[in-house]
C-alpha cells in the first residue's frame, strides 16, 4: 500500500515528553498517531506497509509514553471474580480454540469490573518492543469497549472496527456495555449482516441507534451499504488532517486514535 503522513501546523516532533505515541500494527499496514498531551488532540499521523514507518521523520523524538495495538488479536472479556492466576490461556482457548505463539496478557477494564485477556502475534509484538522497549501493549477489544462507553450518551451506540477479515463491534448505551464481540467478515454483506445481528441481540433498532464506523480495511462500498440500512451512521473519527484528500478518512486509524483514553 502507499504510505503517507499528516500533521497539524503546531506539531513539534522535538517536544520533550510532550506526546503520547499510539501505534497500530494491522494486516498489511502499520500506522502511528502522536497526541499532544496538553490537549489530547492528534498532532501527527503516518502510515505505511511495514515497520519502516516507525522511523518516519515526523515521529516524536521523545514521547512521554507509547502504546500499541497489533492485529489480528485473540481476546475475551472475563469478569474479575471469574479470573484466577494461570487461567488466562484457558479462557482464551475456550473462545478461540488453538492460539498462536505469543505472550498472553491481560488489560483491566475497570468500568466493567473485568479484564480483557488477549494474545498478539509474537513477531509483531517483538518488532514494536525492539523499537520501543517500554511500549504498552493494548487489546483492540478494550480500546473499543472504552471508546463505545464514552460515546454512548443518550441513545445506543454501535462502534465498528473493520479489519482485514473480521469486524469488531462494541455496543453501549449511557456508558453501559451491551455487547463486545468479533465476527468473520470477508464481504460488505458480511459486515452489514453482523452489524445488524449484533444490534438485534441488544434490542437496538436501526432507527434509534447511532453507528460509528472505522477500521483499517473499511471500504467506500461498505460505508455506502451501512449508510443505506443504518440512517444514523457516522465516521468514528471525523477529524480532518490539514492537506487530507476528500476520500481520506481519519477513522481508518481508529485503533490508534482511540488508544490515548486507555493510557491517560
Amino acid at each position: 500500500m502507499e504510505g503517507g503522513s499528516r500533521r497539524v501546523t503546531s506539531y513539534d516532533p522535538t517536544s520533550d515528553r510532550g506526546h503520547h505515541l499510539a501505534i497500530l500494527v494491522g494486516q498489511g499496514v502499520v500506522a502511528w498517531v502522536a497526541h499532544d498531551l496538553r490537549t489530547s488532540a492528534p498532532g501527527a499521523l503516518a502510515w505505511g506497509a511495514d515497520m519502516a514507518i516507525l522511523e518516519h521523520a515526523t515521529l516524536p523524538k521523545h514521547p512521554r509514553s507509547v502504546s500499541f495495538v497489533s492485529l489480528p488479536e485473540w481476546s475475551t472479556l472475563v469478569p474479575d471474580g471469574a479470573l484466577y492466576p494461570g487461567d488466562e490461556e484457558q479462557h482464551l482457548a475456550l473462545i478461540h480454540g488453538e492460539l498462536p505463539a505469543g505472550q498472553v496478557r491481560d488489560e483491566p477494564v475497570r468500568t466493567l469490573g473485568a479484564s480483557c485477556i488477549y494474545v498478539h502475534e509474537e513477531l509483531a509484538e517483538r518488532q514494536v518492543l525492539e523499537r520501543f522497549p517500554n511500549a504498552r501493549a493494548l487489546p483492540l477489544q478494550a480500546v473499543l469497549v472504552q471508546s463505545a462507553q464514552q460515546r454512548s450518551n443518550g441513545r445506543p451506540l454501535v462502534l465498528v472496527h473493520r479489519g482485514a477479515d473480521r469486524v469488531d463491534i462494541a455496543i453501549a448505551h449511557d456508558q453501559e456495555l451491551l455487547l463486545s464481540n468479533s465476527y468473520p467478515a470477508r464481504t460488505p454483506e458480511d459486515l452489514l449482516y453482523f452489524c445488524l445481528l449484533a444490534m438485534e441481540r441488544c434490542g437496538c433498532s436501526p432507527e434509534d441507534t447511532l453507528l460509528h464506523c472505522g477500521g483499517t480495511h473499511l471500504t467506500g462500498i461498505e460505508r455506502d451499504l451501512l449508510q443505506r440500512y443504518l440512517p444514523h451512521m457516522a465516521s468514528a473519527n471525523p477529524f480532518r488532517w490539514p492537506g487530507a484528500a476528500l476520500h481520506e478518512h481519519a477513522d481508518r486509524w481508529l485503533a490508534a486514535m482511540d488508544q490515548l483514553a486507555c493510557v491517560s
